[in-house]
């Protein structure tokens, strides 16, 4: 029995992101989802178009008439899905190992971040993890060189 590469649901939200990087064209998906992941997945016309399909029908995509090729570009919609979906994306990450979402913002790392520390709810020791935490933020406070602050001491409870 064969094993799936994408689970349910995960393919039109990995093209979205693609979309939503720069507009493409149904060969330039298929190209990216080629450079991506490699010999793990062959992108196929008979899974992409129809995935591709399916995002427009829900106004997630607008294709556009460009020469002689459609170009997708994400919508307002899209946009506000690929928000609401952005912790399942992070996830979808970090099972294949590729970074697809907007790297720039901080919040892209925390949703990350997140997904990646989720499982271990109620696994490790909370406040042990809240003194690591509380380092990294600080870590990444000094980044910031606008603003000097302070190192806060967490209070205990």
């Amino acid at each position: 029995m064969s094993r799936r590469f994408f689970k349910h649901g995960e393919l039109p939200l990995v093209l979205l992101a693609l979309v939503a990087e720069h507009p493409r064209h149904g060969y330039e998906i298929m190209s990216e989802l080629t450079r991506l992941f490699g010999p793990r997945y062959r992108a196929s016309p008979g899974s992409v178009y129809p995935a591709i399909e399916a995002l427009q029908t829900e106004g997630l995509i607008a294709g556009e008439a460009v020469e002689d090729r459609t170009v997708y570009r994400i919508t307002k919609s899209g946009e506000q899905a690929l928000a609401d979906r952005a912790e399942m994306l992070a996830l979808i990450e970090l099972r294949l190992q590729v970074r697809l979402a907007d790297g720039e913002s901080l919040d892209s790392a925390l949703t990350t971040f997140k997904a990646r520390l989720s499982p271990l709810n109620g696994r490790v020791d909370p406040s042990a993890a809240a003194e690591i935490l509380d380092r990294a933020a600080a870590e990444i406070e000094q980044l910031n060189p606008s603003k000097p602050r302070k190192k806060q001491q967490r209070s205990k409870r």
